[in-house]
């Protein structure tokens, strides 16, 4: 086949390529926003998406690489090969997602497409600069019907030089960002309708017009097909002697060894001057001093203030917090405010930590700064302006719930590194099934969590939450009552009561679960109590600096009670999990996702054996409540309650 038909053929098949790929992409992202793609969105939807971005992406590259093939298509092995690996690896994709998506599966899909798109991008690295090697620096082409004979056919401009020539500066532009370099593509300039010429550059252009002109003994560019009038031209050659004359008295002033360039130096670098650097100097103090009254030294000090001036921290006023500061003449509501002040700076701290993911501490600790707001209000909630709070209480409220998605399921796996640590390896291969889910559902809440992280709203909220807690007025607390009867707020008059009758809803179930109980209480009345243990143990946190030293060994007592019976309930939980991970084959929550379709019982001997070793730990759980449970009801505990409160009218 001739080299020009077989061109246009490619043409025509690398532009079809090209454009269907732009396409597809642009497809591909509009449906994405239409549909608000996140990691929690239908698995079609996903599906959809990533197969039009994927086959975009290989129609692009391969309209490309096809407009710069200069030999038989069929011949390029690397280029047919790197086609099949990307579309082996889609078509893996688009069968397995998201019923078989699973190791190796994904594996193999990954690195199919990813070997086929890097094929691709190497074939265009070397075709763009075997296709730039091979156009001079400069050439004049005149059109064949004005220039026949010998030689004619290094003039004449061929389809492989200018076809395509669309895709071919879009291959450059992206060869270019690939290896930082810089690209700066062929141009046609300087037209001559009377010859019916032209000249390719790539140069400077000044440069092409000193080359493609006369040049003059002064550096001058004369042109062969003008003429310049003798008396204009003396004129100009005697004022041009006249300036130079003058230039180079004026520079002998300053250095008599200075030589004046010739013209054509003149024209292409500045001229330079050697100075004194002693004059320079004195000459710069002086107008320091004359224009702005400061001397150099002064001027230094300043160029250091400002050099150390600190840049502002995003809601640095919360996070430089290292205590609430609550004094016993705060009302409740401003109470209620430093705490609130300092548990979101606790959060905001450890946001960046928790985006991360490199220590999963820092995931849980701006859960706790969530949770201990979230009950700050609610413990307070008879103090504070709940119509103004609700809409924030609402966004706590979502925080605590995204990030408590992630950190149950890392708890969960520590649990289970924590029982396979004394099984024998065969165990751990058993267990893979039950850890592989568990990963793949971590991963997609870790995913919804960075989304709602990054989210506008979320954003909006800290913003806006944050000036509500710095604006002072709206914490107001009115002491006396429109008829005059007073109203008691302040903390040292409010919080014993508030202790007391926390203590007392904790005390209250002493006939449900102490040892003298007929019957077993039910695990629904463990749960109970834990959240009762939970709020009067923040409360205490709450107000431990206004508190007396007894405070310290009370919070001791009671995170050990809520602790047990925290490790209870989660027992209780995660053995319902895992029943119904066994009737399901998957961790997720969708239902029936990854049930067997024939719809036979799959068996895991792993899970069997790990559901056998909760339930022995939720025995042991049960037997050690009596000894936490009695130190918090026994009388030495009330009676430090007391002394820690009395403790407020001291401090």
């Amino acid at each position: 086949m001739p080299s020009d038909v077989f061109l246009r053929k490619y043409s025509l098949i690398a532009s079809l390529s090209f454009l269907f790929g732009l396409v597809s992409c642009m497809t591909g992202l509009l449906f994405a926003m239409v549909s608000r793609l996140s990691r929690s969105s239908d698995p079609e939807v996903i599906l959809v998406v990533c197969s039009l971005l994927g086959a975009g992406i290989l129609l692009i590259l391969a309209g490309i690489n096809i407009a710069g093939i200069h030999r038989n298509l069929f011949r390029n092995y690397s280029f047919i090969a790197a086609l099949v690996l990307s579309a082996a690896g889609l078509a893996i994709f688009a069968f397995s997602f998201p019923g078989n998506w699973f190791y190796p599966r994904v594996s193999y899909v990954i690195v199919s497409y990813s070997v086929g798109i890097f094929l691709l991008l190497i074939n265009i690295f070397v075709n763009y600069f075997l296709y730039t090697s091979a156009v001079p620096v400069e050439r004049t082409m005149v059109p064949e019907e004005k220039f026949t004979g010998k030689g004619a056919s290094e003039f004449t401009s061929t389809p492989e030089q200018y076809d395509c020539s669309v895709l071919a500066t879009f291959a450059g532009i992206l060869v270019t960002n690939i290896t930082s370099g810089s690209y700066e593509p062929y141009f046609a300039d300087n037209t001559n309708d009377e010859h019916d010429a032209f000249v390719v550059m790539e140069n400077d252009p000044a440069q092409s017009r000193l080359q493609s002109g006369t040049m003059t003994d002064h550096g001058k560019i004369k042109d062969q097909n003008d003429t310049i009038d003798e008396g204009m031209e003396e004129n100009m050659e005697n004022s041009k002697d006249k300036n130079i004359d003058e230039r180079a008295n004026e520079k002998e002033a300053i250095n008599d060894g200075y030589t004046e360039p010739t013209a054509l130096e003149t024209t292409q670098f500045p001229e330079v001057v050697d100075v004194e650097v002693t004059e320079i100097a004195t000459h710069t103090e002086e107008n320091i001093t004359e224009e702005y009254g400061l001397s150099p030294e002064m001027q230094e000090n300043e160029d250091l203030t400002a050099s150390n001036t600190a840049i502002p921290v995003p809601f640095s006023e919360f996070r430089t917090m290292k205590k609430t500061d609550i004094i016993g003449d705060d009302t409740m509501r401003a109470a209620a405010r430093k705490i609130l002040m300092f548990h979101f700076g606790a959060m905001i701290e450890h946001e960046r930590g928790t985006k991360v993911g490199k220590d999963i501490e820092e995931l849980h600790d701006m859960r706790v700064a969530a949770m201990r707001m979230r009950s700050a209000v609610e413990v307070l909630e008879g103090y504070l302006d709940m119509d103004e709070m609700s809409p924030y209480l609402r966004n706590i409220k979502s925080v605590r719930k995204v990030l408590g998605s992630v950190r149950d399921l890392d708890v969960f796996l520590e649990k289970i590194d924590h029982y396979l640590a004394d099984q024998p390896p065969e165990r751990r291969a058993q267990m893979d099934p039950l850890t592989d889910s568990i990963l793949i559902e971590k991963a997609k809440n870790r995913g919804t969590m960075l989304v709602y992280l990054d989210d506008s709203k979320y954003n909006k909220f800290k913003k806006n939450f944050a000036d509500y807690l710095l604006h002072k007025k709206s914490w107001k607390m009115r002491s006396v009552k429109k008829n005059g009867e007073p109203v008691p707020c302040k903390v040292r008059d409010v919080l014993p009561v508030l202790l007391y009758t926390q203590f007392a809803a904790v005390r209250a179930y002493v006939d449900i679960v102490s040892e003298e109980a007929v019957a077993d209480p039910s695990l629904e009345k463990y749960h109970q109590l834990r959240i009762d243990v939970k709020i009067l143990r923040y409360t205490l946190e709450f107000f431990r600096e206004v508190l007396g030293p007894e405070s310290k060994e009370l919070i001791k007592s009671l995170k050990a009670l809520q602790d047990n019976l925290g490790d209870m309930h989660d027992t209780v939980v995660a053995l319902e999990l895992l029943k119904k991970f066994e009737e399901r084959g998957s961790w997720s929550e969708a239902g029936d996702e990854g049930r067997n379709i024939s719809g036979a019982q799959q068996t895991y001997p792993g899970v069997d054996a790990y559901i056998e070793y909760r339930k022995q730990e939720l025995e042991n759980l049960l037997g050690a409540f009596p000894d936490v449970w009695s130190n918090v009801i026994d009388p030495d505990f009330s009676v430090s309650f007391s002394k820690a409160i009395s403790g407020i009218y001291t401090s």
